[in-house]
């Protein structure tokens, strides 16, 4: 029996024995999932051969595998950010809702960090699918009458830890990139593969950046002041790449 497995990451070559796969193919359980959010964000180092192992038990809890290839294509983004900025419990925006974004941010944000949700969008049926099961004061929701509401939908925090564009219209999403460029740590864009919205307009104002594609469905993750934070992202994204995590084929 073959008791290794082998992968690239960054030129490197990582060999990690049975525990490893193990680690994979086990059934998580909560308190397993906890450990496995603590080691990768509190010993993140590149250099780190178990941060692999754990970051394959967080997404096999989090996440359905196949990973999804399209709507949900920015959900190990989601994921990752979540996690490297769970130390500080920073409150989160998102702008759109969704079946992937919206359910997976409540469950690892709000429930399992304890940390600030305001979830947002145009549509106010969409709205109220989320809202009647998960409303609670660190998971509020704000219906956007007119799209001049999207101006001051991020006025109840200075600042914010994570911002989702995701929201409707989408030529509006290009402005809001550019206007909340001082007041996250991390903006996550959806949908990026297309030139339609122009968001490289606004991305450009954002030294530090990294463009996920492993997914049929582009996401662009930027930040101004913190390269590091990308950097980590982008290794945790790119191990999901090496170790080849089964996708759903696109349509």
């Amino acid at each position: 029996m073959i008791s290794y497995v082998s992968f690239n990451v960054y030129d490197k070559n990582i060999v990690l024995q049975k525990k490893f796969i193990e680690l994979f193919t086990n059934i998580t359980v909560n308190n397993d999932t906890q450990l496995s959010e603590d080691y990768v964000r509190n010993y993140f180092n590149a250099s780190n051969d178990n941060v692999g192992a754990h970051w394959l038990r967080i997404i096999k809890h989090y996440l359905s595998i196949p990973l999804d290839n399209g709507y949900g294509s920015h959900q190990p983004v989601l994921l990752a950010a979540s996690i490297l900025t769970g130390r500080h419990g920073g409150p989160i925006l998102e702008m759109g809702c969704g079946y992937y974004s919206t359910l997976l941010l409540h469950e690892i944000a709000v429930k399992q960090q304890n940390r600030y949700l305001l979830s947002s969008d145009t549509d106010r049926e969409w709205l109220g699918k989320f809202e009647a099961n998960m409303s609670s004061s660190m998971h509020q929701f704000r219906h956007i009458n007119n799209e001049s509401e999207w101006d001051t939908i991020n006025i109840n925090h200075p600042r914010w830890s994570m911002i989702l564009i995701d929201h409707k219209p989408g030529e509006r999403r290009t402005t809001d990139i550019i206007r909340l460029v001082n007041v996250t740590d991390v903006i996550i864009v959806h949908d990026t593969e297309t030139a339609t919205y122009y968001y490289e307009e606004g991305l450009s104002l954002y030294p530090y950046r990294y463009h996920y594609t492993y997914l049929g469905t582009a996401t662009d993750i930027a930040s101004k002041s913190n390269g590091t934070l990308i950097q980590n992202i982008r290794y945790l994204l790119e191990l999901i790449v090496s170790l080849k995590v089964p996708r759903l084929k696109s349509i």
